[in-house]
């Protein structure tokens, strides 16, 4: 360390300037906003290809304009409730009138065996990408260190890329692998997912991020990025439906397609790709990526993996070779599996002694919050199948389904980045350190409020979700004649809503919209994890500052992530997949109805969640009511300055043997 002397000059040396084209957020701005575009630009044209798919596969003969009796069946609307025993209809279809089997067709929207079909072929392309996105995330993420984050950030997108090229060649009109559409978009999910998906390309970006900027303005840049990829999710939809309606790159006389909103969607993936390998500065230094393969060979020879099962000697004094690192490669060595659901362990009660007290107590706060988050993320998973409802209830078709998407990320997107903030700035506990150029150590009389506040946003929002899906089962529903639907089926100038429809359509739009003002959910049971975490250090004795939540914080987010990723992207479409399969037919709200149950489990489970301090504060409480009255003394006050209480306290403190004590 050099120390200062007379010699050294008062004015230091320049600053030197930074170059240009270094590693920062910025270059990621235009990455991250394509990438968020594409997203949402294709979201309501994968329900049409699915719906065009499943029309295929139930009405597979092909289009004639005099329709026998023997194929009557396949015309008839499947599952009326109305009229079951109805006798098939026979339609016949003059020249120049639509071929119901061509979408836009209400009769495919319409036909609840479609409608299911559709939501199988959904949730199994979204479980198999879930599922395989999830187990290969933190592969690539490892990869990312040793090789560089822009090449994992190509790769992911290359894998996106691909997907909507599958998506290409199954909507194009006259394509020969049309036919076999339905096999390729169980291939497409196996190669996104293997590719790491969009739960990679989320968490790489994170730590790009994370690489070029200073551990104070983490938090800003992290939220700014938020409301970078919820202006893309909520513009994406806007923008399909533009280009659905204005027939973009299709002939003026042309039929109504999807298949242009995935030649741009493809378009802007490639570029995504060439910017990340070309233009983007790495975030990685040479050194840093060169200690994180060493740190890998020895981690994965022969002697590496005999120290790492043992845990005999370290496994390498490598620069960049954390213990944490080390554990995750052991952890590597057991299994792909056991890896991925070591990080559950976390939600275990355990075991608090006071140290003021040596009083101990089970804490289950970490426990309950698991279970409400997992719940509250396994009800998330209806958002795919909300579209699909909404597609099957009141025909909205791509271009209408695409305003309605936006209109729910647009509504998600002010939420999260105006009002949460502001709710949050308003009524939040402010501390006494708050004015302090150096802010001091959290108290447990604040940690407590804190912990109460965010306790509060989280039920509050879970509340408003449970309200959001009661009114839509709520909700009336239009109502079909059946002569009118196979009229409106072969007829496309009977397209136009009735009144009673549009209704209907306003007051679900409105009901499943306020269903945004409960996306706080997860931001506050992410807050709260943190500071339950800083509880437990100041129950057990230990010290935390200010930002600091003591050991194992990283734990705790990786749980939650996983936790997460497990019901938002894996169980939660399985589960709602195959319960609209099932009543579509019969009651498609049954998945409204079945998310609010399963939301209402997990505001139980936030209600029985408290802080550590508040379930140590009972047991002080019984303890001290325990020794007053094995002591025989009296639990008034015998404080004889508090002026609030004179007028009991004064004739009490001079007669403390009186009648009070016997």
């Amino acid at each position: 360390m050099h120390i200062p002397s007379e010699t050294d000059p008062l004015i230091g040396p320049a600053r030197r300037s930074k170059p240009f084209y270094r590693a920062r957020p910025l270059w990621i701005v235009p990455f991250a906003i394509t990438a968020a575009l594409v997203r949402g630009m294709t979201a309501a044209p994968r329900i049409e290809v699915f719906t065009q798919l499943a029309c295929a596969q139930i009405h597979p003969h092909p289009y004639n304009h005099t329709v026998s009796a023997t194929s009557a069946d396949s015309l008839s609307f499947h599952g009326a409730p109305s009229a079951p025993n109805l006798p098939p209809l026979w339609i016949s279809l003059e020249e120049g009138e639509e071929d119901p089997r061509h979408l836009p067709s209400r009769q495919c929207m319409n036909d609840p065996a479609v409608q299911g079909y559709a939501a199988r072929l959904q949730t199994t392309m979204i479980t198999t990408m879930g599922l395989l996105s999830v187990l290969s995330t933190g592969w690539w993420g490892h990869f990312g260190e040793r090789f560089g984050r822009t090449k994992v950030l190509a790769i992911a997108t290359l894998g996106l890329f691909l997907t909507d090229m599958t998506f290409i060649l199954v909507s194009t009109p006259g394509s020969p692998l049309a036919s076999h559409g339905h096999k390729l978009l169980l291939i497409s999910p196996i190669i996104e997912g293997s590719l790491g998906g969009w739960s990679t390309l989320q968490s790489v970006t994170n730590a790009y991020i994370s690489d070029c900027t200073s551990s104070g303005s983490r938090a800003s840049v992290f939220s700014r990025f938020a409301g970078v990829f919820f202006f893309g999710f909520s513009m994406g939809p806007a923008l399909a439906g533009w280009l659905i309606r204005n027939k973009i790159g299709l002939a003026p006389d042309a039929e109504t397609s999807v298949a242009p909103v995935f030649y741009i969607a493809c378009l802007c993936s490639f570029l995504n790709v060439l910017f990340t390998l070309f233009v983007v500065p790495e975030s990685l230094s040479a050194d840093k990526r060169a200690a994180a393969q060493a740190s890998y060979r020895v981690q994965h020879s022969a002697k590496g993996k005999g120290r790492a099962l043992s845990g005999s000697a370290p496994l390498a004094d490598n620069e960049g070779a954390s213990t944490q690192e080390e554990r995750d490669e052991a952890y590597a060595d057991v299994g792909v599996i056991r890896t991925f659901l070591s990080p559950m362990a976390l939600f275990y009660p355990v075991k608090l002694t006071d140290a003021s007290t040596n009083k101990t107590a089970r804490d289950w706060s970490l426990t309950f919050m698991g279970m409400g988050l997992f719940a509250t993320t396994l009800a998330t998973g209806i958002f795919q199948i909300k579209y699909l409802y909404a597609d099957h209830v009141y025909s909205l078709g791509a271009e209408k389904l695409s305003y309605y998407i936006s209109f729910m990320g647009g509504s998600r997107a002010v939420f999260m980045l105006a009002l949460l903030p502001l709710f949050i700035s308003t009524f939040k506990p402010k501390s006494k350190n708050a004015g302090k150029s150096t802010p001091g150590k959290p108290t447990k009389a604040h940690l407590g409020r804190e912990i109460g506040f965010d306790l509060l946003v989280s039920r509050l929002s879970v509340m408003i979700d449970i309200i959001s899906n009661v009114l839509v089962v709520m909700t009336p529903s239009p109502t079909y004649k059946v002569h009118q639907l196979f009229t409106d089926s072969v007829s496309s100038s009977a397209s136009a809503p009735t009144p009673a429809s549009s209704h209907s359509l306003a007051l679900f739009v409105m009901a499943s919209g306020l269903g945004c003002m409960g996306s706080g959910v997860i931001p506050a049971v992410q807050s709260l994890a943190l500071l339950i975490v800083q509880a437990r250090t100041l129950v057990s004795g230990g010290e935390v500052t200010q930002g600091k939540g003591g050991e194992g914080v990283g734990k705790i987010f990786g749980a939650f992530a996983v936790l997460q990723a497990t019901g938002q992207m894996i169980l939660g479409p399985m589960m709602f997949g195959l319960i609209y399969s099932s009543t579509v037919a019969t009651y498609p709200k049954a998945v409204f109805a079945v998310a609010a149950c399963v939301l209402v489990f997990g505001l139980v489970c936030l209600l029985l969640a408290q802080s550590p301090l508040q379930t140590f504060k009972k047991a002080k409480r019984r303890l001290a009511d325990e020794e007053e009255a094995a002591r025989g003394r009296s639990r008034v006050s015998k404080d004889v300055w508090n002026i609030d209480s004179a007028p009991s306290s004064s004739g009490s403190s001079g007669s403390s043997a009186g009648p009070s004590s016997l």
